[in-house]
């Protein structure tokens, strides 16, 4: 009761017309006072000019509070007034009482979304599983901000600027963690603050050194000002292709929920622009946004109005093979007025066939199309030959009262054998009719209550089945035999509506065992074999819906463009996509896996079902534990009783298989590598409780061992699997034995010794950059092409890190090294400069890989639930995405981790808890591909303008 008191004296106290604060900072005065000094003096001072007041007023007691004797009261009242609070957490803050009664007090008035948190020291930690902190981790928070968050919190991580004492804004680390918590104050994003906060430093700058320059010599000051405009104006213009690259990278950002192809097109124009770490991490996150869109095969119109009519948009039509592998596409929108056919697979154009009218079936395996022809005709052409194979008319082609209304139900066999369709006659009455696709014969003829019926067949086609809703039954006919079976009732189904035509249909699915029927506002699921209902949803506006024939899956087109799944319940799953226009038609194959979609305006896009991050390498359905890739990728390693297998995951072929395979060694003291003919293996091991161990060169082709081999000693306790490795030209393995770095000449059988230091080896992807991590840091060795390394460098690592993993990059450039705290550092190894990429994951990661570019870094991550890939940006270190893996359908054991690997071309493995090696496309270059196939259109001319104005920028996807 008191503190409710003093909370409502407080706000009563608060001035009228006082000054509301911009932000309020909760901090413990024993620890972090000078830091908590520097933070308000930066966020008041930052993109300031030096010579106007602050905009910005930031509450710290020490220097905010007035003369009073009630000190909680007058806090509260600056609480009150203040619009943000910025918690700078420790343990000290943690176990401050001033704190935990601030803290207490925004959560009881104020809400977490105006909360910032800064990490001055301690640790914070995340519970993915229990959607909170993990309190018996977390050390830098008060306890009573346990359960008010629902999803991680951003914080800005000050540590090691506290630890360094650095808390000056010319420091970019601090000044860029000052601009991350005055973005949300300012109301205006990061880049922009910092940009607009260098740009006051430049001025002042500036205007000091021209003013010294003006007492020295006014000679001289014109000379350099001549040339110094040159430079500003390449500055300046360097500033504005960063500044503008930032800015697309940041709507980009914005997109990504709404429009993923939007953000893709906004992310290619931002590293078109300038390639940045915000433009690689736009690209990333849109590549990973759009995980079921697979191409844009036709962009939109720029403009529908003359080709709308009153009462209908402008038709686009598509039809899809049962098996996915064949589109079929005509718009109104094609000048050439032909029917394009596109194979899914390669996501191109196959064929065409010049026919007027409208696609409206395929084949099961996408050889026969249907076409309807005016009036009331059915056209089967051969998609291979673009031949005409028959015409079928329905009987009534003139004086037809519904001729708008053409050919409404339409099926064709899995086989192609029949077709079967319902039409009007000239008298109002409605039949249902089934051909003989083989010659163009009409078999029967069936009277309807109305066209608006349902037909569809079975899987082997011998048998049509019809639901008529208004007669509430289902009639079956045999094609073998030509009969009618006699009809069922179906009550409760409901009838036809007086609306729009494709608002009104029953689609048939399931072998024609089941049916949906639909209304503008819903439909309605009804097994038609045990003649009930099986589900009801009120499903929106909606313009188009088709179903899963194999599946029972529907796909719904949205009058908004979204594409959408739904359960076989009718229940609301996985949005596909977004169109720029509603989706005029929609198709999906049997297995429910591929899905087109054709807009009114003339767009035409392919979506999967299936993420499309990484795709899945078939070795003969073989199963893969965490381990079996080779650290260099170009083998997967399954071991048999007596027998070790080897795999090409680049072509997911078999290589070959030795009649060895010891299955207690320990996969840490095993390592294999592949020639470059991929005709041998060569294998080292060392058998359990043995003090030495052998190194073996196989033929694959016989699956014998060859007579060059090595004793290797006692190797030495390490969480890296040893180094071995062929050289070019497959003459020489490079290896870790007894001690020192030794080099095998295979044709002699004789070693030499490339360095007596002992280490961890890694050999970049062009197999000539040997990297040795050992206790003093990084050596680095060239191998000179015929029979020799050169030493070339070393670099030294920070003191405290404690590597467990290495990768190097293809050309030799770079090494990623991952240490027990899950830092990664990235070397150059001509410079010796290094950036360190931090970032908590919960368990130390060991496999790191680069893209074949060597701009990004994969490395692969596990929690106690999920597994997955983090991307970093090797030049900042930025953690650019994290991409989680799919839930394996087994349970995961704690040893599964992620094991990450380079692959072939652009690409890099993994292997995780599900025992499935997966190729994923990585890489800027990669990337731009990839969202250039799903929106290759320029940006349009007035986000240009604003993003651009000034700049010559070409288009991303020319």
């Amino acid at each position: 009761m008191g503190n409710a008191v003093e909370e409502a004296e407080a706000r009563a106290a608060a001035p009228v017309g006082a000054r509301q604060r911009d932000a309020f900072i909760s901090y413990s005065q024993s620890k972090n006072a000078p830091l908590a000094k520097q933070l308000q003096r930066g966020l008041e001072r930052l993109a300031v000019s030096r010579f106007r007041p602050m905009r910005m007023n930031v509450f710290r007691d020490v220097t905010s509070l007035p003369a009073n004797h009630d000190l909680w009261l007058s806090i509260q009242r600056e609480l009150a007034r203040s619009r943000y609070l910025i918690l700078l957490a420790s343990p000290e803050a943690a176990a401050s009482p001033w704190v935990a009664r601030e803290v207490e007090y925004w959560l009881r008035e104020r809400d977490t979304e105006h909360l910032l948190i800064a990490v001055a020291s301690g640790e914070i930690v995340w519970d993915d599983g229990a959607g909170d902190f993990d309190w018996q981790k977390t050390t830098s928070l008060p306890p009573n901000l346990a359960g008010h968050f629902t999803a991680a919190p951003l914080w800005v991580d000050l540590r090691e600027i506290g630890e360094r004492s650095h808390h000056s804004m010319r420091y970019p680390p601090f000044r860029a963690a000052v601009a991350t918590l005055a973005s949300p104050l300012h109301g205006r994003p990061k880049e922009e603050l910092e940009h607009d906060d260098f740009r006051q430093l430049r001025f002042v700058k500036r205007l000091s050194w021209s003013g010294v320059a003006l007492l020295v010599a006014l000679l001289v000051l014109a000379v350099y000002g001549f040339f110094d405009a040159g430079r500003q104006r390449e500055e300046a213009l360097s500033q504005a292709r960063t500044s503008a690259s930032q800015a697309l990278a940041a709507r980009s950002g914005q997109l990504l929920g709404t429009s993923p192809n939007q953000a893709a097109q906004y992310a290619l124009y931002a590293d078109e622009t300038r390639s940045t770490p915000e433009s690689r991490r736009a690209l990333a996150q849109a590549v990973a946004a759009a995980p079921y869109a697979r191409r844009r095969l036709r962009a939109d119109a720029d403009s529908v109005t003359d080709m709308e009519g009153v009462s209908r948009p402008a038709d686009t039509d598509v039809v899809l093979s049962a098996d996915g592998t064949t589109a079929a596409y005509r718009s109104v929108f094609d000048e050439d007025r032909v029917v394009r056919l596109y194979d899914v697979r390669s996501a191109r154009q196959s064929g065409v066939v010049g026919a007027e009218g409208t696609p409206r079936a395929l084949s099961r395996d996408g050889r026969v199309l249907a076409m309807e022809v005016y009036l009331n005709r059915v056209q089967l052409w051969d998609t291979r030959t673009g031949r005409l194979l028959c015409t079928m008319a329905a009987g009534h082609t003139e004086n037809l009262p519904h001729v708008a209304h053409g050919l409404h139900a339409f099926a064709l066999s899995p086989d192609g054998r029949w077709v079967a369709a319902s039409h009007y006659t000239p008298e109002g009455e409605a039949f249902a009719v089934v051909w003989r696709a083989s010659d163009g014969r009409e078999i029967t003829r069936l009277p309807v209550s109305d066209g608006r019926v349902g037909l569809g067949f079975s899987a082997d086609g011998s048998r049509m089945t019809l639901v008529d809703r208004d007669r509430q039954e289902v009639r079956r006919f045999r094609t073998d035999s030509a009969r009618w079976e006699a009809a069922r009732s179906l009550p409760g189904v409901p009838g036809s509506t007086a609306e729009a035509l494709r608002y009104s249909e029953v689609l048939l699915f399931d072998g024609a065992r089941k049916a949906l029927t639909r209304s503008s506002k819903g439909a309605e699921v009804w097994d038609l074999e045990q003649h009930r209902r099986i589900a009801v949803r009120s499903l929106g506006p909606y313009e188009d819906m088709t179903v899963a024939d194999d599946k029972g899956t529907f796909l719904v087109g949205g009058k908004d463009g979204t594409v959408r799944l739904y359960d076989a319940a009718l229940r609301p799953g996985t949005t596909l996509g977004r169109l720029a226009r509603p989706a005029s038609t929609i198709a999906m194959s049997a297995d429910g896996t591929q899905v087109v979609v054709a807009s009114y305006g003339g767009e035409l896009n392919l979506f999967t079902t299936g993420v499309r991050r990484g795709q899945h390498v078939t070795l003969d359905e073989e199963e893969f534990a965490f381990g079996d890739l080779t650290p260099d990728g170009r083998m997967a390693v399954r071991r048999t009783e007596g027998r070790t297998e080897f795999w090409d995951p680049g072509t997911g072929r078999r290589l070959g298989a030795i009649p060895y395979a010891n299955l207690s060694v320990n996969p840490e003291d095993t390592a294999y590598t592949l020639s470059g003919d991929k005709r041998y293996v060569g294998m080292q091991s060392v058998e359990v409780l043995d003090t030495e161990g052998r190194f073996d060169i196989w033929d694959l082709r016989t699956g014998r061992r060859t007579d060059c081999g090595a004793a290797i000693g006692e190797p030495s306790i390490d969480l890296i699997r040893p180094g071995v490795f062929f050289l070019p030209g497959d003459r020489y393995v490079v290896g870790e034995w007894n001690g020192a770095v030794e080099l095998l000449d295979t044709r002699t059988c004789t070693r030499g010794t490339v360095t007596e230091d002992p280490g961890r080896l890694a050999l970049s992807g062009d197999r000539r950059t040997l990297v040795l991590l050992n206790g003093d840091g990084v050596d680095t060795w060239r191998w000179d092409g015929d029979h020799a390394f050169e030493h070339v460098a070393h670099t030294t690592l920070p003191d405290l890190a404690r590597p467990v993993g290495m990768s190097v990059d293809h050309e030799g450039e770079q090494v990623a090294v991952s240490d027990l705290e899950s830092h990664v550092y990235v070397i150059r190894l001509d410079s010796g400069k290094r950036v360190r990429a931090t970032g908590y994951l919960p368990n130390a990661t060991r496999d790191v890989a680069f893209s074949r570019d060597g701009r990004l870094v994969f490395q692969g991550f596990m929690t106690e639930s999920t597994r997955g890939v983090r991307v970093l940006d090797a030049g900042s270190g930025d953690q650019l995405d994290l991409w989680t893996t799919d839930t394996p359908a087994r349970a995961v054991q704690p040893n599964e981790g992620m094991q990450v690997v380079p692959g072939p071309a652009d690409d890099i493995l993994t292997l995780g808890p599900d025992h499935r090696v997966v190729r994923r496309t990585v890489g800027v270059e990669a990337w731009h591909d990839l969202l250039c196939g799903l929106v290759s259109q320029p940006l349009p001319a007035g986000e240009r303008d604003r993003y651009l104005k000034g700049l010559d920028v070409a288009e991303p996807c020319r």
